[in-house]
């Protein structure tokens, strides 16, 4: 009988020392990742904010730093040489940036749908692009080799209309301010940003958008180099997962996460931060597909804009500059 209950005692005194070396086993480091966006913090990158503040990346023990860009910062070329991990920047300029040789790659769109617009003050009449010509636009590079600059070309050709036919300005106030003031008759703007300035200041705008004619390009994409994606494809993995569902909270809590963005920049305005996030939703969330989803017809008609405003010489391997495959692990 006495056998039995030292045998017992040795059971539980084995299973306790089991259990307190469980508990007192350290948890592994988070990996640490940084991501370098393509502007100043705004809620355009609000996804990142909510899966920070919402617990998902630590969910997915990662330790995320979240880097603003600004007018002279290259994410493409940061991305590439390894000084972050994760970048975000237009569709058309990672596809240029992978023709040239670097070894980078999407694994997600933020918006799936473009949010490049080019606005007019509604007493304009102009209301198609065939109203430009003769009329002054607004540019943001004399060299024509932005996002927006693209689209507007690409969509001008698509029609079979010559931008010398109009006047062709740089735009030096970026805010409804250049139409007011009689500098441009046609701005390029963000339909999540100018737009939604213009409405809270009561300014009736028509807005003339290049996907309508045709013009697919993405304008924001998460995108990584393809080191990390052969070495870390986990870290990868969760950081898409997590990202996907915080830009997925947001959506469920526009108001809310309109006020995030003023966490990492307290000069924000609220009001328009929240109606910022508002516009940016069927942008992100357009029904059908999984959000972060990006389809080869998008990034076929992007190579071809490219190649014919001479961006590019050659086609690229389009299974080589993009991936759902993060997505899909997403869900």
């Amino acid at each position: 009988m006495k056998k039995k209950i030292w045998l017992i005692s040795t059971s539980v005194l084995l299973l306790a020392s089991i259990s307190l070396t469980a508990c007192t086993t350290p948890a592994p480091e988070p990996d640490k990742v940084t991501v370098q966006l393509s502007w100043f913090h705004t809620v355009e990158f609000v996804g990142f904010y909510a899966a920070e503040q919402q617990g998902y990346y630590a969910e997915e023990n990662l330790s995320v730093d979240l880097v603003a860009g600004g007018f002279d910062i290259l994410p493409w070329e940061i991305v590439a040489e390894g000084s972050a991990d994760f970048g975000v920047t237009g569709g058309e300029i990672l596809l240029i940036a992978h023709s040239e040789g670097l070894p980078i790659k999407a694994v997600s769109a933020i918006f799936r749908q473009s949010p490049v617009a080019f606005m007019s003050l509604v007493g304009s009449g102009i209301q198609t692009p065939q109203d430009m010509i003769g009329k002054r636009v607004g540019i943001i590079s004399p060299e024509m080799d932005n996002s927006n600059d693209i689209q507007f070309l690409a969509m001008m050709h698509q029609l079979g209309i010559d931008e010398s036919e109009m006047e062709l300005i740089l735009i030096e106030d970026y805010n409804v301010g250049s139409l007011t003031s009689g500098a441009v008759d046609i701005s390029s703007v963000f339909s999540t940003n100018e737009p939604v300035a213009a409405e809270l200041e009561g300014i009736d705008v028509n807005l003339i958008f290049p996907q309508d004619y045709g013009v697919l390009v993405y304008p924001n994409v998460l995108f990584t180099r393809q080191q990390l994606l052969d070495e870390q494809p986990n870290v990868v993995e969760r950081f898409v997962r997590a990202t996907l569902k915080g830009y997925q909270y947001a959506i469920e809590h526009p108001d809310e996460a309109g006020d995030l963005a003023l966490q990492y920049n307290e000069t924000l305005d609220a009001e328009f931060q929240r109606a910022s996030m508002r516009a940016e939703i069927p942008l992100i969330d357009t029904g059908g597909v999984p959000i972060g989803t990006m389809d080869q017809a998008v990034w076929q008609s992007t190579q071809e804009i490219l190649l014919e405003q001479g961006f590019i010489s050659s086609p690229v391997d389009l299974s080589a500059l993009y991936t759902n495959e993060f997505v899909g692990k997403a869900e």
